[in-house]
């Protein structure tokens, strides 16, 4: 996946991107429904601690049903925060922020840490 990052570096971020990468992380993994597309369950994705039966719930991402509409926002800042973008951040800015935004909307099923990682790397572009 990291080879497509770098062979993608300039160009624009598209969900078409995403999903490819996506595919290739989870290729094989029989433990996901939906592999290579955007989360569809309708269970909330939440991340918690402390008991099974009593846990913490420190974040709930936007459920299924938005995700897309939350990724077409998400995939529009990233692309007008680059280089040559209309609202242009500093590379180390737009990673961070990016990193976190992505993780927030938390799109995928299983794999979105390496995905958010990934746009982290692909935000360090100058040009």
């Amino acid at each position: 996946m990291m080879a497509d990052v770098y062979r993608s570096w300039y160009r624009p971020l598209r969900h078409e991107g995403l999903f490819h990468w996506h595919s290739m992380l989870m290729a094989g993994n029989r433990y996901i429904e939906t592999v290579g597309a955007y989360r569809t369950h309708e269970d909330a994705m939440q991340i918690v601690s402390g008991r099974l039966d009593k846990p913490t719930i420190h974040f709930e991402a936007p459920p299924s049903r938005q995700v897309t509409d939350e990724m077409e926002t998400f995939i529009a800042w990233f692309n007008q925060s680059g280089p040559n973008g209309q609202t242009s951040l500093q590379a180390l800015t737009r990673a961070a922020v990016g990193h976190l935004y992505f993780e927030s909307i938390h799109p995928f099923e299983d794999g979105n840490g390496r995905i958010g990682r990934a746009l982290a790397e692909k935000s360090r572009r100058k040009t």
